[in-house]
């Protein structure tokens, strides 16, 4: 179903309604797609599936569109009353608007950061009676402001809404089948870049803003704005993703020492860190185990061509807020995603 036939925001202008019960209203609208996962071989030398690399990923749904402002705000507001903060309110698309949904409730939430993303997630998968994704010490994360625990935070992968890994977001923007054709074409689901407009509100024809979610045409998974729009937050600590192959160890072992120290400015660094920093062949891959940034994906309306790429990797701080940075959500398989997958009357 299409962001505009969600409903409640008439409701709540009227003041009729509690947060909780509009926040309830809009959950049931989001549309969930599966990607099969599997063994996926590299190719290329840009993004997660390159050359010489192999990666297993479990099943998992993922949002069809970006999160919309609408959608933010309402679980935003209800999870406030329930004792969860943020550093930032989020705005509508690339406007100031920071209170209730207005017109243009449908474009993209915009200037949220890394950590009132995984915040969000924790709260929107409490309201749907799910147990949240993101802990640290086993506490459930409920204060973006607090950079310890988000910083430290370790993701379940079971079944609550969260940031999609980068390998799954890859995945997903290729169109989710390795066997496919459209695999290896260079935008989520066309291959030319003079085809890019059709897909993507980017610099070329964004006139400056953001636009409402789903009018671009999708990719061959169906679905929209994988490219443009906004970038996208992932799960990951950014690395360079370099990759040692058929060197001898002592050579490998100083090379990803090297990579390390750049990366964190700490020389000290065991066998474990090293295989997080630099991996190989993984299941689930979820990327450095520390770092400075946080991957973000997909390209956003004011992006060049070239960032709009499927293996275009981009990342920022986690504290990075601007109108150009949303996300989109992803959960694991099992009994409740089947559920959420399907579509309301």
């Amino acid at each position: 179903m299409r962001p505009e036939a969600i409903r409640g925001n008439g409701d709540a202008q009227s003041g009729e309604r509690s947060p909780k019960d509009q926040a309830e209203e809009l959950v049931p609208y989001m549309d969930m797609v599966l990607v099969s996962g599997g063994t996926i071989p590299g190719g290329g030398s840009e993004g997660v599936f390159v050359q010489g690399r192999q990666v297993r990923l479990s099943p998992f749904f993922i949002a069809q569109y970006e999160t919309t402002y609408a959608l933010w705000y309402w679980v935003r507001i209800w999870a406030q009353h329930e004792g969860y903060s943020f550093t930032n309110k989020g705005r509508e698309g690339s406007s100031d608007n920071e209170g209730e949904p207005t017109a243009t409730q449908y474009e993209p939430v915009s200037s949220i950061n890394w950590r009132d993303a995984v915040v969000w997630c924790n709260a929107y998968s409490e309201l749907m009676g799910k147990v949240p994704e993101y802990t640290y010490r086993g506490q459930v994360i409920r204060d973006s402001n607090d950079i310890v625990s988000c910083n430290g935070a370790q993701m379940r992968m079971e079944e609550g809404y969260r940031l999609p890994t980068e390998a799954e977001w890859e995945c997903a923007a290729r169109g989710g089948n390795p066997k496919q054709k459209g695999w290896d074409y260079l935008y989520p689901g066309i291959n030319r870049e003079e085809d890019l407009g059709a897909i993507a509100w980017y610099h070329e024809n964004a006139e400056g803003t953001t636009h409402p979610v789903g009018q671009k045409k999708p990719n061959l998974l169906g679905l929209y704005d994988m490219g443009g729009n906004v970038w996208e937050w992932c799960w990951d600590w950014y690395h360079r993703l370099v990759w040692y192959e058929g060197r001898p160890q002592d050579q490998t072992d100083q090379e990803a020492g090297h990579a390390l120290q750049e990366l964190t400015g700490d020389s000290l660094w065991d066998r474990e860190w090293y295989q997080d920093i630099i991996p190989r062949d993984r299941d689930n891959p979820k990327g450095a185990v520390s770092g400075a940034t946080r991957v973000r994906r997909g390209g956003g309306w004011d992006s060049i061509q070239f960032q709009v790429k499927v293996t275009h990797r981009g990342s920022s701080i986690p504290a990075c807020t601007n109108r150009s940075i949303g996300f989109r959500v992803v959960c694991s398989t099992g009994p409740w995603a089947e559920q959420k997958k399907r579509t309301p009357e």
